[in-house]
């Protein structure tokens, strides 16, 4: 991992991934990095020393080869159009999400270097219903045109690498916390809110009830996991290149009862349950998680409500 790019740079978790390999530009651990995004205003890394900010749409061919110009050695491709806006507007995320995603394969292909592709794909390839358990032999079917998308991406990376033109990862993130209001984005960022409505006594109006179950992982956990997943060696990948983020699953009760030890008995005060029946079924019915690929990859969750809370409060 010499010279990287990353882009959705300047979203929820591209900032924070940026954030962990600026650090390894400082060290010497990378020659250069590589920050793709729509936009950076205001961005921290402006003018930092081996950093280059591309600015623009991916599906603009100027903008593509600025962004690979370096000849990446690795790539964590985390731009997309994400689940509400993917879900309101068919045309951006089949856009965004596909077209803008194979042509930046295509570029890569034709530039003949076959990068490690870190590519976050979702949990959202599962639709409901669900099965009474997940694992990564779980038969993906998308009920949300978000997941189909990813679904699509993940397929053709997977035979990319097979002709050798990528070396493809695609790992399914779960929910990640907690991002800032600012970041609602997410049909799943219901869970954001609560976490940061709970901290905060703030009135809330959840649409999911206390008994929905949720998959969740905070934000450095899953930085921590991108990084891992592009130092895995090809070896020991699955065969279809995709699998699962592991995750704590949590039913909404037991996060308020821990909010409630940590932050008093009124934490929940201005908590109110407005369920929205949509939500509740496609986000809200988590079951069991088996994560095999990833535990032998050495990935892990936060380990417990406590920590998670911690990890996502302070991200």
């Amino acid at each position: 991992m010499k010279n990287v790019l990353l882009t959705g740079a300047n979203g929820y978790i591209g900032q924070a991934l940026a954030r962990v390999l600026a650090s390894r530009l400082a060290t010497g651990g990378l020659q250069s990095l590589t920050l793709a995004d729509h936009a950076f205003e205001h961005h921290a890394f402006h003018g930092a020393p081996g950093v280059h900010l591309v600015a623009g749409d991916l599906c603009d061919k100027t903008v593509l080869a600025e962004a690979t110009s370096s000849t990446p050695d690795t790539v964590f491709h985390l731009a997309s159009i994400t689940s509400r806006r993917a879900e309101e507007d068919f045309s951006l995320g089949l856009r965004v999400n596909l077209q803008c995603t194979l042509a930046l394969f295509e570029h890569l292909r034709r530039q003949g270097q076959c990068p490690v592709m870190v590519f976050s794909s979702s949990i959202g390839v599962y639709g409901a219903p669900l099965p009474d358990q997940v694992n990564d032999d779980t038969a993906p079917a998308p009920t949300l045109s978000y997941g189909t998308q990813k679904r699509m991406m993940e397929l053709l990376l997977a035979d990319y690498s097979r002709r050798g033109w990528l070396d493809g990862r695609a790992v399914r993130l779960p929910t990640v916390v907690a991002r800032p209001a600012t970041a609602d984005t997410a049909l799943s960022s219901f869970a954001s809110m609560l976490i940061r409505a709970l901290a905060e006594g703030s009135p809330w109006d959840c649409p999911i009830g206390p008994d929905g179950w949720m998959w969740l992982l905070s934000l450095p956990a899953c930085t921590q996991h991108l990084m891992q997943a592009a130092t895995v060696e090809s070896s020991r990948l699955p065969e279809g290149r995709a699998w699962n983020l592991p995750a704590q699953r949590i039913q909404v009760s037991e996060l308020i009862t821990a909010m409630r030890s940590r932050y008093g008995p009124s934490a929940d005060a201005g908590l109110s349950f407005q369920l929205k029946p949509a939500l509740q079924q496609q986000f809200a019915q988590w079951p069991p998680l088996v994560t095999t690929i990833a535990d032998r990859l050495g990935m892990c969750h936060d380990g417990d409500i406590v920590t998670l809370i911690e990890r996502a409060l302070a991200s």
